[in-house]
């Protein structure tokens, strides 16, 4: 972690969901779609199962599986046919920002947005938890700004 910053997690209702799905044996990108999916009232056991493709950086170390689980997520939550009426022009924008606003935070807080390189910086995988948490949030804002299911 870097020397600069000390993250400070409070033992809440999100953490807490999120320990308890990690317990569970849930990775990173398995554990944003399942609380996307509960956001707005479904379950889906056979997409968060598949999510798993996405753990431990697609099992090599590479991109964080929380950015790929919140990608996924970020289409999952849109309605249907406004996401299709964005496919050509909002929704790249509205995953830009998104891996824009990642990697800013991964890059400053721990390094990088690879797998690899966020455990070296915080092998306790305390960084994950933070990067779930304020990942969620701004998964949140950036459904709320254009109408999606943020809550």
């Amino acid at each position: 972690m870097n020397d600069q910053s000390v993250n400070t997690i409070t033992f809440d209702g999100p953490y807490l969901d999120i320990l308890l799905m990690k317990h569970q044996g849930l990775c990173c990108s398995q554990i944003v779609v399942k609380l996307v999916l509960r956001d707005l009232g479904r379950d889906n056991p056979d997409l968060v199962r598949s999510m798993a493709a996405l753990c431990n950086g697609f099992y090599a170390g590479v991109t964080c599986g929380v950015l790929t689980g919140a990608s996924c997520a970020l289409s999952l939550a849109l309605d249907g046919s406004r996401e299709r009426e964005m496919q050509d022009s909002e929704f790249p924008l509205l995953l830009a920002e998104l891996w824009d606003w990642f990697s800013v935070r991964a890059e400053k807080e721990y390094g990088g947005i690879n797998c690899d390189e966020i455990l070296k910086a915080s092998p306790d995988k305390r960084a994950c938890s933070d990067l779930l948490l304020a990942t969620m949030e701004k998964l949140q804002s950036i459904l709320a700004t254009v109408g999606g299911t943020g809550q």
